[in-house]
């Protein structure tokens, strides 16, 4: 009996220490600095800042330095399947993340995952019909091939703006936030 109550009382400090561990944040960055490193369609990990859980995406916006937020698609099925499960299907609801970029920064930001604007199957930037989440004919914003995704998802960083309204997103830059440990 006294040996269960001492590896119990083992796990129960090492569980109790783990979520009294200060959780890592994001460096506050503005778009405006952050999209100079996105030229060229570099692969980004994303971090869940709920569950830890990350993915790789691919930048797609044709030019990142024009662009209001970056366009990004999981770079492989399995990472479509973890985004799956972090959501539980496919959702405009914004989520805080943390991106490690390609200088090693850890900057952080908000995504969603519905994809739109693209078919998979055809050539980026050709014009096409049907694009998803309901964007019809177009330009097609599929960047990444046989990754299960048709289109991109979005992925916001502070002062990052909607292509739609060319204003900030709330939401998102409220995701932001959180994951920069900045209050309102």
């Amino acid at each position: 009996m006294n040996k269960y109550f001492i590896i119990f009382s083992f796990w129960f400090f090492i569980l109790l220490v783990i979520s009294m561990s200060p959780k890592k944040h994001g460096l506050y960055i503005h778009w405006d600095i952050v999209k100079q490193s996105l030229i060229n369609h570099p692969e980004l990990t994303i971090i869940d800042f709920k569950t830890g859980i990350s993915w790789n995406v691919i930048v797609g916006n044709e030019n990142i330095l024009g662009s209001f937020h970056a366009d990004v698609e999981p770079k492989t099925i399995d990472d479509l399947k973890k985004t799956i499960e972090i959501w539980g299907n496919y959702s405009w609801a914004p989520r805080s993340v943390l991106v490690n970029m390609p200088d090693g920064e850890l900057v952080a930001a908000s995504i969603h995952n519905m994809p739109h604007a693209g078919v998979e199957g055809e050539p980026y930037l050709k014009i096409v019909n049907k694009r998803t989440g309901g964007y019809g004919t177009g330009i097609n914003r599929d960047y990444v091939k046989n990754n299960g995704m048709s289109g991109h998802v979005c992925l916001h960083f502070y002062g990052s703006k909607s292509h739609k309204t060319k204003k900030e997103d709330i939401k998102h830059q409220d995701k932001i936030r959180i994951a920069a440990n900045i209050s309102n």
